[in-house]
């Protein structure tokens, strides 16, 4: 399996120039973040038989963020945080449980409209795919599944419905309900690998967010936020934890 042929998925067209393409802003990360993930694996009992398909998993993780304007980004989702409104799917849901998950888009829209406006960030269909990307990124990667089905079967890198749970799990955890314990295992040590490598990510965090003094006790308290909510196990933390401290990550 070619990893860097899979990275280049990142890449996408241009909507406003025809012809060019955008360099995948998240490949980097998403390659960083397979090798944490592919290191702390073993360490948590995840066998090798296992990890081709989740080096697979890792490097598409981010597939669905696929054409982000990093700036465009930023300015939306720092402008609603800094008013108050959640700013990632799972912080939506906990104050609107009700709400129909193909609604949340243009739901969290009506409610950062005016203060987007009174910055002088306006509704473009650009805009509206960059709020897709946060509130509804399962639609965002089925889409991009979908683009490169062919190019995906050619590179030997089929996702099988388990895999996708993985990638969707931390918006979507109700998804593992009924799955292997080993799955779920395995989309947690996404989650727990893929938070510590953004908190050591200074240039993703400061475009995306504006962030620029993250230590390693930030990335390790909002790991412990996750674990009180049910989406880490203690144990994966820890295991993250001690190798992180041999330097090896």
């Amino acid at each position: 399996m070619d990893a860097e042929a899979l990275l280049i998925l990142y890449d996408t067209p241009d909507p406003d120039q025809p012809g060019r393409m955008l360099p995948g802003y998240d490949r980097d990360h998403a390659r960083r973040t397979t090798a944490i993930v592919l290191r702390v694996a073993p360490e948590v009992g995840i066998g090798s038989e296992w990890l081709e398909r989740l080096e697979v998993t890792a490097l598409l993780h981010d597939l669905g963020r696929a054409g982000v304007d990093p700036v465009l980004f930023g300015q939306i989702f720092t402008l609603a945080q800094e008013v108050g409104l959640p700013v990632r799917l799972p912080e939506f849901k906990e104050l609107y449980p009700n709400a129909k998950e193909e609604l949340v888009p243009d739901l969290w829209l009506d409610m950062a409209r005016t203060v987007l406006e009174e910055n002088h960030t306006y509704v473009t269909s650009q805009l509206r795919g960059h709020i897709a990307m946060r509130m509804d990124y399962k639609g965002r990667f089925r889409g991009q599944l979908e683009r490169h089905a062919g190019l995906l079967v050619s590179l030997g890198a089929m996702v099988e419905p388990w895999m996708e749970k993985i990638i969707l799990y931390y918006y979507y955890p109700h998804l593992m309900e009924g799955e292997d314990s080993i799955v779920r295992r395995m989309s947690m040590l996404l989650v727990a690998c893929e938070n510590f490598e953004v908190y050591n990510n200074a240039r993703r965090e400061r475009d995306y967010y504006g962030r620029d003094r993250e230590t390693m006790k930030d990335a390790f308290t909002t790991l412990e936020s996750f674990r009180k909510r049910g989406l880490v196990d203690a144990d994966i933390i820890a295991s993250l934890a001690c190798v992180a401290a041999t330097g090896a990550l």
